[in-house]
């Protein structure tokens, strides 16, 4: 009996510490705008939010159009300013409706800085899940695979070269972020025919020392499951997978741009492509330097980096090629176990 009592006891002590958490945050509500389904509104003012249930954002049907409607240009939550936690106490943020990313954060003169996001789901059926201020793509190969066509002559050159003039001159250029992604549970994919993977990112950032730990992100037939731009970025104890076609030549699970002394550390990287449709490597290095490479398991293919410059370098340690058979579950909390 007086087992009974302290189990119950415990019990209620951990369900009025999580009711007290929720209490002190800001839910998140579903509204709509116009035709498109917005799930909630931006956020302007720094503080914490939360939600209290599943938010989805429904396919949507026009029969007279022709079909399934696109929502391109909306996304499910904008994050307009520094200093935000966003705690999912649990919940699902999840965009089945075509062309729609998760979770976006932009700013007008500053990239908004210091935004955690954790404890949930995000899921995009067939776009991003989130995107904190990230650019497209890295390399003229990258662009040519986005923007050529025989109708889009020149664009692909015209495009990363505005691409280059906005990237910062240096690793140490960059605006120190410091973002945290942990304990989510993250997929972006596409179960739609040729749906364009070459924007699809998992995760994509932009600036220095950011965080992703203790998750599972998932990528179908996309660009790459992490995709960050800056420095000193810390990556540790997830679990990586990256299914279906390499949307661009340099996709990985996981791919780094002017990302010096990044640590890549204690995750599970899973490639599930095959052929020719497979990336050429668990993690791609564009003008990276010192990055390090330590204590993974690699499951699914045989070389853990691939070089795209000159200037790129990494230091490994440690880190294990298996068997695809012998894949982590993701069964449980998010990231490694």
């Amino acid at each position: 009996m007086k087992l009974h009592n302290t189990v119950f006891v415990i019990s209620m002590i951990l369900f009025l510490n999580t009711a007290n958490a929720q209490n002190n945050c800001r839910p998140l509500e579903k509204v709509m705008r116009g035709y498109t389904p917005v799930t909630v509104p931006d956020i302007t003012q720094p503080g914490e939010y939360c939600l209290t249930h599943d938010i989805k954002v429904p396919r949507m049907y026009v029969f007279s159009e022709g079909g399934e409607r696109s929502a391109t240009g909306s996304v499910m939550l904008d994050i307009r300013t520094s200093d935000v936690v966003l705690d999912l106490h649990g919940f699902v943020m999840s965009a089945e409706v075509l062309g729609m990313p998760g979770i976006r954060v932009w700013g007008d003169k500053e990239v908004p800085s210091r935004i955690t996001i954790r404890h949930g789901s995000i899921k995009s059926r067939t776009d991003s899940a989130i995107l904190l201020n990230a650019p497209e793509a890295s390399l003229l190969s990258d662009f040519k695979a986005m923007y050529d066509s025989p109708q889009t002559i020149g664009m692909a050159e015209n495009e990363f070269q505005k691409f280059l003039k906005k990237l910062p001159p240096s690793a140490s250029a960059y605006q120190k972020t410091e973002n945290v992604v942990e304990r989510l549970y993250i997929e972006s994919g596409s179960t739609i025919a040729n749906y364009s993977g070459f924007f699809r990112k998992a995760i994509g950032m932009d600036g220095a020392a950011n965080i992703i730990r203790n998750s599972t992100i998932e990528i179908t037939d996309g660009h790459a499951a992490i995709y960050l731009f800056g420095p000193n970025q810390l990556i540790e104890n997830n679990i990586i997978i990256f299914k279906g076609k390499a949307a661009v030549e340099s996709a990985a699970a996981i791919k780094l741009h002017q990302a010096d002394r990044t640590i890549i550390r204690n995750n599970d990287i899973i490639i599930e492509s095959m052929g020719d449709e497979a990336p050429k490597a668990a993690i791609s290095l564009i003008d990276s330097k010192d990055v390090v490479i330590e204590n993974n398991r690699i499951y699914g293919i045989n070389t853990l980096v691939k070089n795209w410059d000159d200037k790129s370098n990494s230091i490994e340690k440690n880190n294990e090629f298996r068997s695809l058979f012998r894949r982590p579950l993701t069964i449980g909390e998010p990231g490694v176990h």
